[in-house]
């Protein structure tokens, strides 16, 4: 049977660590949690290049690649009781994990503790990604980018939107804008061609089609053009 993504229920997103050639690494599991059913959007868009016509005001559109893609995932975070009515996961609880895999403020190293989180987590850190929906846009690496939370007047819960982008190893970046750069300077060619053709029709003047066609066909019937 083919693979199926059934909109019935949650998709667990999970985000995992980064080798260090920025290949995801989704084996060394950091963070886990379930997304409940269309509160999650992939946006992916083309990126577009506008090429200036000399001599012409306005612009000319040329693709020249694709823009980094967004994930938007939308939580309600609520506590977790047992069968007893005892909370055993607060909703604060689980924002205190969101928050830090968006931005762990606690010190690495701490009191000669070995640190549970590499000190990478101080600054933004890329994460690899997998659930059903980023595997099948072919998402692999992302940067949590951001983190808005809102409570609920009498209610311990809490209501989160997380922002996700899409992210590439360096190398592979600089790869991309090098093609996107190369695209560009293409179109900017062309577009300077076609001008300088338009510009040089306007200058000598076109023959009128039908014009065009009755001295082809005299030609044709003298066999020839006229000495």
């Amino acid at each position: 049977m083919a693979d199926e993504l059934r909109n019935d229920g949650f998709q667990v997103v999970t985000l995992g660590a980064v080798k260090p050639d920025g290949t995801p690494d989704i084996a060394d599991v950091l963070f886990r949690f379930p997304v409940p059913h269309r509160q999650m959007s992939v946006r992916q868009a083309v990126k577009v290049d506008e090429v200036p016509v000399p001599g012409r005001s306005g612009k000319v559109k040329q693709a020249v690649g694709y823009e980094d893609t967004e994930i938007a995932i939308s939580l309600t975070l609520v506590d977790d009781e047992d069968q007893g009515g005892t909370v055993t996961r607060s909703a604060l609880d689980q924002l205190k994990e969101l928050q830090a895999a968006f931005r762990d403020r606690s010190d690495p190293v701490g009191d000669g503790v070995k640190a549970t989180k590499p000190a990478s987590f101080a600054v933004p850190t890329i994460f690899s990604i997998q659930s059903p929906l980023t595997d099948a846009c072919g998402i692999k690496t992302v940067l949590f980018k951001g983190l808005e939370v809102t409570d609920q007047p009498g209610d311990t819960a809490l209501e989160a939107s997380l922002t996700l982008t899409e992210f590439e190893p360096v190398a592979r970046q600089v790869e991309r804008r090098s093609r996107e750069a190369v695209v560009a300077q293409q179109a900017a060619a062309e577009v300077q061609a076609a001008a300088a053709d338009e510009k040089h029709d306007e200058a000598v003047g076109e023959e009128d089609p039908l014009a065009a066609a009755y001295r082809q066909g005299k030609s044709d019937a003298m066999g020839g053009q006229p000495q």
